[in-house]
Order: C-alpha cells, then sequence, then structure tokens
C-alpha cells in the first residue's frame, strides 16, 4: 500500500492528530478514524494501515478476511477531515470524531461501530 501525500506534508502526518477518513472506492462504504496521543499521531496510525490493512478496526479485519489485502490496496483512499495540533485534548479528538461518524451514517452504512 503506498500512502499518497498531497500538499499537507511529511510533517503535518508526524505531528498532528486528526479524524479521517478512509472511503472504499468499490463499494463507497466509509470508515472514520482518529488519532491521539494513546495511538501516535497520524503517520503512525496510517502505517498500521499500511502494514495490515485494517489497522486492528474490526469491519477492516472482517473485510480482509473476506476479499483478501489486496482488495484493500486496490480500493481504499485516505484522506483528512480535521487536523489538530498535538496539544489539543485527545477527548476532543474522539468527539470529533464521534460527531463525523453521525454525520456521515459510518455506524449504520459503513465500517465504523463504535
Amino acid at each position: 500500500m503506498v500512502i499518497v501525500v498531497r500538499e499537507i506534508g511529511l510533517q503535518l502526518l508526524i505531528t498532528k492528530k486528526a479524524v479521517y477518513l478512509i472511503t472504499d472506492k468499490e463499494n463507497g462504504k466509509v470508515y472514520v478514524g482518529s488519532t491521539t496521543s494513546d495511538y501516535g499521531m497520524l503517520l503512525q496510525r496510517w502505517r498500521s494501515y499500511a502494514d495490515n490493512g485494517h489497522g486492528w478496526n474490526k469491519e477492516l479485519v472482517e473485510l480482509i478476511n473476506e476479499k483478501g489485502y489486496e482488495y484493500i490496496k486496490a480500493n481504499f483512499q485516505y484522506s483528512i477531515l480535521e487536523n489538530y495540533n498535538a496539544k489539543v485534548d485527545d477527548d476532543i479528538i474522539l468527539e470529533r470524531g464521534s460527531l463525523w461518524k453521525e454525520i456521515l451514517q459510518t455506524r449504520k452504512y459503513g465500517y465504523s461501530s463504535n
């Protein structure tokens, strides 16, 4: 899997917390995730997806078990919805992630279960 860094630069990925979106271009389902200090910054989180395709998310693990890692590499697109500096409280990041899950209805129609 190749993570393409467009316009934002590597420094942002290393130093920022974020709410991000993973889009399955094959079926339109989406997953909203967030990066907090507990799990490293954005680059570390996205590296976990590059390493195993699922970042330890239950629904994505199931998808890989069903369709394989090649499906993820061919069909997933990663986007940043919101980014924050490292000093922003993790609870704010988690609240914003939850709000995006509600807005995009990813718990009902996507890959988010939490």
